[in-house]
């Protein structure tokens, strides 16, 4: 009788123990479920470095970019071949002229003509976005095998920082293109047409945009 009468109590000992470790198990999930961060305070930790910029991007393209001989030559280094190459890509380059200080900015408004000049500070432009995809490598003076080309190309995109800095300078160069510096007046000019439209409801008859030089 004793052994029957122990037997179900042994059951309900057993019993309450496996409640109380779920119970466990549960509350020790809800805790750990409640530590991770929601959806929002996670997008909250991903944006928590973002600063208001001041630059009006008023030009934006896609360049074709020789990298120079001193890149070409450390990538060569890495891959230990001795060969003439030219390696090229391409590249989106943004143009920007900066709005942080209204003391470089002349705008006039002639109601009666409706016309608008504007004159704007020197522009710049943003570091290049090098396309990795686009990078291509020719030898010149060298029968470079398939395999070497791919590992060329696989170093340059490793070294996408160092290609960007060296296109950087390209770049920069392109600011006193003709056709780059027209480009930049038209978006400073739509700019000025866009906020005439929405702020004094009628669109320009006359628009002026100068840069620095002109």
């Amino acid at each position: 009788m004793r052994r029957n009468g122990r037997f179900p109590a042994l059951l309900v000992f057993l019993a309450l123990g496996a409640v109380a470790v779920l119970a466990g198990s549960f509350f020790a999930w809800k805790a750990a479920l409640d530590a991770k961060p929601t959806v929002s305070e996670r997008w909250a930790l991903y944006v928590e470095n973002l600063e208001p910029g001041q630059k009006l991007v008023v030009l934006s393209s896609k360049q074709r970019y020789v990298a120079s001989k001193e890149f070409a030559a450390k990538v060569l280094a890495i891959v230990r071949v001795k060969a003439s190459i030219e390696l090229s890509a391409w590249a989106d380059v943004f143009y920007f002229v900066d709005a942080s200080d209204p003391s470089l900015w002349t705008i006039s408004w002639n109601q009666k003509t409706r016309a608008l000049s504007i004159s704007a500070p020197e522009p710049d432009c943003l570091p290049p976005a090098v396309l990795t995809d686009t990078i291509e490598v020719s030898a010149k003076g060298a029968n470079l095998v398939t395999n070497t080309v791919f590992k060329l190309k696989e170093e340059a995109a490793k070294m996408k920082d160092e290609l960007s800095a060296d296109l950087a300078l390209r770049a920069r160069a392109t600011l006193s293109d003709a056709t780059i510096r027209a480009g930049i007046r038209e978006g400073l000019a739509g700019l000025g047409r866009s906020f005439c439209v929405a702020a004094l409801g009628t669109e320009p008859r006359e628009l002026f945009v100068k840069l620095p030089g002109d």
